[in-house]
């Protein structure tokens, strides 16, 4: 069966490039990496403009900018609501260090930390499994949404394409993330960031508006 795409091999050489390219540098930030603070946190020593860089880097993902553009084209302005109300939450959490400035003053590194702390070793135990097993399936569904776009957007046909891009992505994450810890996810973060922005904003300008392409034609 043919499947009309139209990736080429220079797109290939792009993503190749990005893909490497962001996994030698998660892996070389692991000689930054010289105690359990420096893996888990990053030191602590963040500053806010690289803290949010990242944080956006991690979160506006496919999923992210796909739906919202689906929900802007059949909801129009309504669908602002989704980013304003999390734009609200964030800014609140910003302004009045809720729940993180207490939690940061614990010193803790970890959610299952602090529960050993404020509870036992045994509620400490059962939280970690619990925001384990949230996490995986989580993002299992991430990454299989990723899977099935990558391979509709390169034209691969073969049933088992979605299993095996699903694989060598979850292998890269999983190969910067183990050897250069968090210090390793904050850069590969920031240069997604940088890509991401970048990337939309042009996406947007070339699209243009269905009004205006509307008009040309006519």
């Amino acid at each position: 069966m043919e499947v009309n795409t139209n990736f080429t091999n220079w797109d290939w050489v792009i993503v190749a490039v990005y893909l490497s390219a962001t996994v030698v540098i998660g892996i070389y930030a692991n000689r930054y990496i010289k105690d359990m603070a420096d893996y888990i946190v990053a030191g602590r020593s963040l500053k806010s403009f690289v803290s949010i860089a990242t944080m956006l880097g991690s979160e506006i993902g496919l999923v992210t900018v796909m739906y919202a553009a689906q929900k802007g084209f059949t909801a129009g302005l309504a669908a602002l609501h989704i980013g304003l109300i999390a734009g609200i939450g964030c800014l609140v959490v910003g302004l009045t260090g809720f729940i993180v400035v207490p939690l940061r003053k614990t010193g803790v590194m970890t959610i299952p930390e602090f529960y050993s702390q404020r509870f036992s070793p045994g509620v400490r135990i059962l939280g970690g499994l619990m925001l384990s097993i949230a996490g995986i399936l989580n993002m299992g569904v991430f990454l299989k949404a990723g899977g099935i776009f990558v391979t509709s957007l390169t034209g691969l046909d073969d049933p088992n394409a979605v299993n095996i891009v699903m694989a060598v992505l979850l292998g890269l994450v999983l190969v910067y993330t183990i050897l250069g810890g968090m210090v390793s996810v904050v850069i590969t973060g920031y240069i997604q960031f940088v890509v991401l922005s970048f990337g939309m904003l042009l996406c947007c300008c070339a699209v243009g508006s269905p009004t205006d392409r509307s008009a040309g034609k006519k």
